[in-house]
């Protein structure tokens, strides 16, 4: 017999309190100015006394795509408590500095932590220094996003890698009819669990990714925390064609602030 609706949505209510995770969302708006030191998405960065804008080995700069003041995100487990947090990808590369082969390479994509942010360049040396293509960036080059915060927590997205895996041994220790893959059911009830399950496509921290195509990871992957998502909002972010970006990282790595190895992947 085939399960009820109803017996399917305890199935997921099951597996969405199983994985929960702390997530952070967040929300962009249009500013004038915002400090050297705020949370951002594009703009001008914070960039230390002795510090330069980071460059690759030709000498071409990199973009910020976002920094992060970790002292003005909600109370959370995720991210550092103090410190500023920076993503940043090479300028005028179409893919954005993605390395289809490495996605940990750090040719293409540096994330920078400042542990301890003190008195920086000012904003006018600052715009010396970064001085960029306007080119093949996901955001106009110079214009900031300010951010607002909000934390919750929320269960695996249809996304995950690990999603088919830890979804079917549920379904197989429940139901009698078994399966080997979400993809052996029929489409209404993929349907039903579209409807159910948290997509996560928005801007985030932590929680699970979401993308348009697949997960670029392996089920066994180290790199189990989102560190980032930026996703496209048909205004003033696009990745490619309505596409998201995702960083990820180790969780002892994160806990350790060690940001050198971070897998970064987007899609459209």
């Amino acid at each position: 017999m085939e399960p009820t609706q109803e017996q399917i949505k305890a199935l997921v209510a099951t597996l969405n309190k199983a994985t929960l995770k702390e997530v952070i969302t967040i929300e962009t708006r249009e500013v004038e100015s915002l400090a050297l030191i705020d949370s951002k998405f594009g703009g001008y960065p914070y960039v230390p006394k002795d510090g330069r804008i980071p460059r690759d080995s030709e000498g071409n700069p990199f973009f910020m795509v976002a920094q992060i003041n970790c002292e003005q995100l909600p109370e959370n487990n995720i991210y550092p408590k103090k410190g500023l947090l920076q993503f940043w990808i090479i300028d005028g590369d179409d893919l954005f500095g993605l390395d289809l082969q490495n996605p940990c390479s750090n040719a293409g994509k540096r994330i920078l932590y400042f542990p301890k942010p003190t008195d920086g360049l000012s904003l006018d040396e600052v715009k010396l220094q970064y001085v960029l293509t306007e080119e093949y960036t996901p955001m106009t080059p110079y214009k900031e996003l300010a951010l607002t915060f909000t934390k919750r927590e929320e269960g695996i997205t249809l996304s995950d890698v690990n999603f088919d895996r830890l979804f079917t041994d549920m379904w197989n220790e429940t139901f009698s009819d078994k399966i080997e893959t979400i993809w052996d059911l029929p489409q209404e009830t993929r349907e039903l669990l579209g409807e159910l399950l948290p997509e996560g496509a928005e801007h985030r921290i932590g929680g699970y990714p979401y993308f348009t195509q697949q997960d670029p990871r392996e089920e066994d992957s180290p790199f189990t925390e989102l560190l980032l998502q930026m996703d496209s909002d048909g205004d003033h972010i696009m990745w490619g064609t309505m596409g998201v970006a995702n960083f990820f990282i180790n969780k002892k790595d994160l806990q350790n602030c060690n940001f050198e190895e971070v897998l970064y992947n987007w899609d459209c």
